[in-house]
């Protein structure tokens, strides 16, 4: 009998509506892990494994633990005194007064990746005979949980390492997605009989249990206390827990016993302050758009208070970070309502303008109304009465303005306003001060400077700001694209390696590595980028199409095909992706659907010179002649080059128009002739058909010179055929 191949399983817990038959067990898992946010609030189910992994493999290869400091440090900060190396950046060690720069929504995203990483490491080495791991209460999960177990599910080998899911899989998310595409069904183990005697105290278990207890008879024993001692219980609970200290219980278990505590506008108030202050520093905006919603609750009753007016701006500046921001509009509206408060009204203004020229859909973007509110900011700044605030607020705003202008197409202004924006700083700040909020600066103008295409400019900027910030990734994948700019490759591919070293995974960094190499003609390294870049992002289109055209210059056409179809399923009008699909037509020999992929990618994207180029080669292989050189035609019109020129010159000397094809290959020798000699038999062709016979011999001359002694020209013959009574010595020496 044939062992069935080994399957990731699904344990469905909502109830079945109808039978769907029996059920294979689930495997006995080697780790158990439980997700539901009550405990430990974002990524409580990575952390409980990381507390497990890392001990684990600090035995093995420390190396591997040091690389994933920054994951390892964000969802279990109790585990860095373990860490060997831990990356200290200005955005971290900034006070919380001093952060002006808060990370990108996809970094939860990238740190699952990297400890979904290390988990296959400690499988690799420490089980290699395989691992069982269980996640639990997934459908009381953060979503960062829920993304993490999805990374999982897809990127795992089953038979190293099996995941064991419990979800009732009824949400439109990764999770759910993942379920249903990696995993078998398992049965649902039979519950255990209650352990507990008939003396165990059982609603105090479910206040141990911070409130994630399953049993219905410890529910019902917490539900059936009296009010206050089930709110005295709840706030002893939250007073254990703070004693050992434990920041990620801060984001869990502690605000949810405070919230149900003696003292829930009080106490639990200041525990949902505390709690969305660190998420949101920490970038887990998913955590921070739950907590602010159960602050706001808590803190209505106190009407327009700090605390409540923190959890407003949060959850809007979350929505906003989050790819939600016609929501965010709700709670700015509801803040300019509720005060006249300067710095709210400044705030808001701010958001407001950011969505317009930022956050929301491209097609939603309205950059004269992100200048109208931007200068609403501005004007609040500049009259702001703390004359330390007003100096930060006046830089900040200006800093804001600079990308509105820039997206309104005005570099140079764009740049005045950042370098206004350093010299207030600069002016009222002594060199030690307010480090992050410089470097935010220095790098936002070398960001403008590349837009102006000053790319030695923006260089400077970039060197001077990763001296003050070293650890920070991301300077060094953007100073990359400045080296690649001015030519100097290595260094581009030495930033690129750096920035990946420095950050947990994100494909940009491996995709834009990967375009490079294909520039330098090192197509295996591209290839493994390519490949690490889709198991980050399996469907990044741009990643598939060059992915697709590597493997068909190697004759894969059928990984190719595998590429090109997933990218058109996911973008139907993608013009590279059509473009790619005509050549892989075309080398399996169906020469017609080629042609009308190339249409295709022409009607979606009329200026993208490849197609016009393929389907003139394409026309001109088959004999339409014409067709060809108007295609040419119109590539040239988009991006004059001199390879585009030579390939039209030979379609326009097969029609007999040599005056055309010789004003194209006197572009063309130039810039070619040191690489491709048989420029300069062209130009000769078309010399010697104008009667130009000397100018004809010299091109013929340069170009069997351009081969050694022991060599010969495959033109030749063409040659002394055209030369009449010159052999091919004569013509080498110059006789004639």
């Amino acid at each position: 009998m044939t062992a069935l191949p080994p399957h990731h399983r699904w344990i469905v817990t909502a109830e079945e509506p109808t039978p769907i038959g029996e059920l294979p067990e689930a495997p006995h898992p080697d780790l158990q892990v439980g997700c539901h946010r009550r405990l430990r609030g974002p990524f409580t189910g990575g952390g409980f494994l990381l507390r497990h992994l890392v001990p684990e493999l600090l035995t093995w290869d420390p190396e591997l633990v040091a690389a994933r400091a920054t994951e390892i440090t964000v969802i279990a900060p109790d585990l860095e005194p373990l860490v060997p190396r831990t990356p200290q950046t200005l955005t971290n060690l900034a006070s919380a007064k001093e952060r002006t720069r808060f990370y990108p929504a996809p970094r939860a995203l990238r740190i699952a990746h990297g400890v979904a990483e290390l988990t296959l490491d400690w499988a690799r080495l420490v089980r290699p005979q395989g691992a069982v791991i269980a996640f639990h209460d997934l459908d009381e999960a953060d979503p960062t949980d829920r993304e993490f177990v999805a990374v999982l599910l897809r990127r795992c080998d089953p038979a190293r390492l099996t995941v064991v899911a419990d979800s009732s899989g009824d949400r439109e998310d990764a999770l759910t997605r993942a379920l249903t595409t990696y995993t078998v069904r398992a049965a649902r183990p039979p519950e255990p009989l209650s352990p507990h005697g008939t003396d165990s105290d059982l609603a105090q278990l479910f206040i141990d249990s911070d409130g994630t207890s399953g049993d219905p008879a410890v529910r019902h024993a917490y539900r059936a206390l009296p009010p206050a001692e089930r709110a005295r219980r709840h706030t002893a609970r939250a007073a254990a827990l703070a004693a050992l200290d434990d920041p990620t219980l801060r984001f869990g278990a502690i605000p949810y016993h405070l919230e149900h505590g003696t003292d829930p506008a009080g106490a639990g108030v200041a525990a949902f302050v505390e709690a969305v202050n660190g998420c949101f520093a920490a970038g887990l905006y998913e955590a921070v758009a739950d907590l602010a919603a159960r602050g706001r609750r808590l803190a209505a009753d106190g009407g327009w208070s700090k605390a409540y007016r923190t959890f407003t701006h949060k959850a809007a500046a979350c929505l906003c970070y989050l790819g939600r921001g016609h929501d965010a509009f709700a709670f700015l509206e509801e803040m300019r309502r509720s005060t006249a408060d300067p710095d709210v009204h400044m705030g808001t203004a701010y958001l407001t303008a950011m969505l317009y020229t930022r956050f929301l859909p491209q097609e939603d973007h309205d950059e004269d109304l992100a200048l109208a509110w931007v200068n609403t900011a501005i004007a609040f700044a500049d009259s702001h009465p703390d004359p330390e605030r007003r100096v930060l607020a006046r830089a900040f705003m200006r800093n804001a303005r600079a990308l509105v202008e820039l997206h309104r197409g005005d570099a140079d202004g764009s740049l005045a306003l950042v370098e206004e924006a350093i010299a207030l700083t600069d002016a009222d700040f002594a060199p030690d001060e307010q480090l992050l909020h410089r470097s935010v600066l220095l790098y936002n103008r070398a960001q403008v400077r590349a837009a102006r295409r000053d790319h030695t400019a923006s260089l400077r900027d970039y060197d001077d700001v990763i001296d003050r910030d070293p650890d920070y990734g991301d300077y060094y994948f953007e100073r990359a694209a400045q080296y690649r700019a001015l030519g100097r490759h290595d260094e581009a591919l030495r930033d690129y390696a750096t920035a990946i070293r420095l950050t947990p995974p994100f494909y940009e960094a491996h995709f834009n590595r990967a375009d490079l190499l294909i520039e330098l003609g090192d197509d295996e390294g591209a290839l493994q980028d390519l490949d690490y870049t889709l198991e980050l992002e399996p469907d990044h289109v741009d990643s598939l199409t060059h992915r697709a055209d590597l493997l068909l210059d190697r004759g894969d056409t059928a990984g190719a095909r595998r590429d090109i179809e997933h990218g058109l399923a996911i973008d139907p009008r993608h013009a590279p992706l059509l473009a790619a699909q005509g050549a892989l037509l075309e080398a399996t020999g169906d020469t017609e659907a080629a042609y009308e992929s190339y249409s295709a990618a022409l009607v979606t994207e009329p200026a993208y010179v490849p197609a016009w180029v393929n389907r003139a080669v394409l026309a001109y292989s088959s004999g339409r002649t014409e067709e060809a050189v108007a295609d040419l035609d119109a590539a040239l019109r988009i991006a004059d080059d001199a390879t585009l020129r030579a390939n039209r010159a030979m379609a326009l000397q097969d029609l007999g128009e040599h005056r055309r094809a010789l004003a194209d290959l006197d572009v063309a020798v130039p810039a070619l002739g040191s690489d491709d000699p048989d420029v300069f038999y062209l130009r000769g062709v078309s010399r010697h058909a104008l009667s130009d016979t000397r100018g004809a011999l010299a091109d013929w001359r340069a170009h069997l010179r351009a081969f050694g002694p022991d060599e010969t020209s495959p033109r030749g013959e063409e040659i002394e055929l055209r030369a009449g009574d010159l052999t091919l010595a004569e013509i080498r020496e110059g006789v004639g």
